[in-house]
């Protein structure tokens, strides 16, 4: 759940967090916190809302982290992926193989007001009145400084290197190039400390946060309303014919495309542009696909890919283990209504 102002009620200050020993599970965190720590998690996926000071991620396997953070610090990890947000390079110390980072690629209602929270944004004023500049749908407009989530640093490489640089002559070299053998040589001592890499845009997710708020249920209708009222009539051999424009309750308009739309036009942290060029393709092979289903395929022929899709898809749920997970999010759907 989201609590921003919930956090800081209590005695004016964010608390600290701390996830450890938690297996395949979902988690939202979804409020301020003062500092974080991610330590012996397998096969997660982690939401931490926003943090003030340090995020800390320790002995973890298997993990996503989606998280805005003022700084990022990973030790011993294997397999974890970091969509973050942070103005400081992400650090990496001790045994760390197969980490990777990606841009911040979530949305949810109220992560505004966390970022003012803990200080990573600050909300701009409007040049007219001096006054904050929000939308009582989509929050304040905010000011982010530039995010650094592509300049991991493994400090075991640059001790090396600086140890290089400590021990390369300080004047003129008799033997050219001298100093960049140094550099060389200290780059490649250890080929078990694996560099950070990036994730590439082909690779990118979005993660969707299956909570709706008031504000998030409101846009929607929006975007259904409006999508109701693309209708185009064409007129041929004197006789009207309807084709739709399909929206929202046509099935074009899924879910995943509402929650992209959230995460391009929403996110205070704009993705870059290959990313967002990618997940934009996505997006339209989804509509696509859905056109041919609703044009090419009879009613009938509708209704026995719906089961076939759904049979494999329960079949996934059982042999995945992520069939709890769906268990888990049908029950707070029914626990919210």
């Amino acid at each position: 759940m989201h609590d921003s102002t919930g956090a800081l009620a209590t005695s004016g200050r964010l608390h600290d967090i701390h996830v450890s020993g938690c297996s395949d599970s979902h988690m939202y965190l979804l409020q301020p916190f003062e500092h974080a720590t991610i330590s012996a998690c397998t096969g997660c996926t982690i939401v931490v809302g926003a943090v003030a000071g340090l995020l800390y991620v320790v002995d973890c396997e298997r993990v996503a982290i989606t998280s805005a953070a003022r700084r990022v610090l990973v030790s011993n990890c294997y397999d974890v992926t970091h969509n973050i947000f942070t103005p400081s390079p992400p650090l990496l110390v001790g045994d760390n193989r197969n980490c990777k980072f990606a841009p911040y690629n979530t949305y949810y209602d109220g992560i505004r007001e966390d970022l003012m929270a803990t200080g990573l944004a600050a909300a701009v004023l409007s040049p007219e009145c001096n006054t904050t500049t929000s939308d009582p749908l989509y929050g304040p407009a905010l000011q982010c400084a530039s995010n650094k989530w592509k300049q991991p640093v493994e400090l075991a490489k640059l001790s090396d290197l600086l140890q290089a640089q400590s021990l390369a002559p300080r004047a003129s070299s008799p033997t050219p190039g001298a100093d960049e053998k140094a550099f060389s040589k200290a780059g490649s001592t250890d080929d078990t400390v694996k560099i950070p890499t990036l994730v590439p845009a082909s690779e990118f997710q979005v993660l969707f946060v299956p909570f709706l708020s008031e504000a998030a249920k409101e846009r929607r209708t929006r975007m259904e309303s409006a999508a109701e009222e693309m209708t185009v009539y064409t007129t041929n051999s004197g006789e009207d014919t309807s084709s739709n424009v399909v929206g929202p309750k046509n099935g074009i308009g899924s879910m995943y495309c509402h929650n992209l739309a959230d995460v391009l036009q929403l996110s205070p942290f704009r993705l870059p542009t290959e990313y967002e060029r990618r997940a934009i393709v996505k997006s339209d092979r989804i509509k696509s696909l859905q056109t041919i289903i609703q044009t090419d395929l009879t009613p009938e022929q509708q209704v026995k890919l719906e089961e076939e899709l759904n049979s494999g898809f329960r079949d996934w749920l059982v042999t995945s283990g992520n069939l709890r997970q769906v268990l888990d999010l049908v029950h707070l759907e029914r626990k919210d209504c």
